[in-house]
């Protein structure tokens, strides 16, 4: 097929009515926005804030440690580091006050602290009776206690999934002469009297507290309790 071509003044002209007939469709330009802070003070602001920017870089505290570890808002993943953060074996005593913080806000009325400290363990993805529809995320046994806790952060509830887990948890605490509990971890509510409801806002507060320290005197342990507690802080 033949190409046809126009020559320069032709096509610069067609160009140029074109565009004149847009003209009356356009915006006008915005005008420029008018400045009411002073450049000095702006200035002297940053050069103020370098100082503090270069120790937290030294700290280690301008990245969350578990953004680079990519989490997101993934629940299996989140569940898991959640777990691994409340096992003794990981932090001792800052992990364990992690947890039963978690607890006493969630399920008051007991002495959490004692259950704790007297002995604890956390499992994942638990199937309470060998039923894999009935598979909890996470799992808190103490000498009296069996809690079952359902994390979600963008999916929703099954139906009749808390109803599933409780009848579940129930038999697997009278196997075990355990008091059962079952605990929603989402940012929505159950709507289920005999299940507590908590929000990842629960898990973020607790995490401060178990962090206690300022954030120089932290220890290691409590430098990543504190940083997951940000990272879940707005699910």
């Amino acid at each position: 097929m033949a190409r046809l071509s126009l020559a320069p003044d032709l096509a610069a002209e067609r160009l140029r009515a074109a565009f004149q007939s847009l003209q009356p469709h356009l915006s006008p330009p915005a005008s420029a926005a008018r400045q009411f802070y002073d450049l000095e003070s702006l200035k002297a602001a940053f050069v103020a804030l370098k100082t503090p920017l270069a120790a937290a870089r030294a700290e280690g505290d301008l990245i969350n440690p578990w953004a680079i570890a990519g989490l997101g808002r993934d629940e299996v993943r989140n569940a898991a580091t959640l777990a691994g953060l409340w096992m003794a074996d990981f932090g001792g005593s800052s992990s364990k006050l992690f947890i039963s913080s978690f607890l006493e806000e969630t399920l008051p009325g007991i002495d959490w602290m004692a259950e704790i400290a007297a002995g604890y363990h956390v499992e994942t993805e638990i199937c309470p009776l060998g039923e894999r529809s009935d598979r909890v995320d996470l799992v808190v046994e103490t000498g009296k206690h069996l809690v079952a806790i359902e994390v979600k952060i963008g999916a929703r509830l099954a139906p009749q999934q808390l109803q599933r887990y409780e009848v579940a948890i129930a038999r697997r605490a009278r196997l075990r002469d355990r008091t059962p509990h079952v605990i929603l971890l989402a940012p929505f509510p159950g709507k289920l009297a005999s299940v507590a409801d908590s929000c990842w806002r629960d898990i973020y507060r607790a995490a401060s507290r178990a962090a206690q320290a300022s954030a120089e005197k932290r220890t290691f342990v409590q430098h990543l309790i504190a940083a997951f507690g940000d990272h879940v802080a707005e699910f």
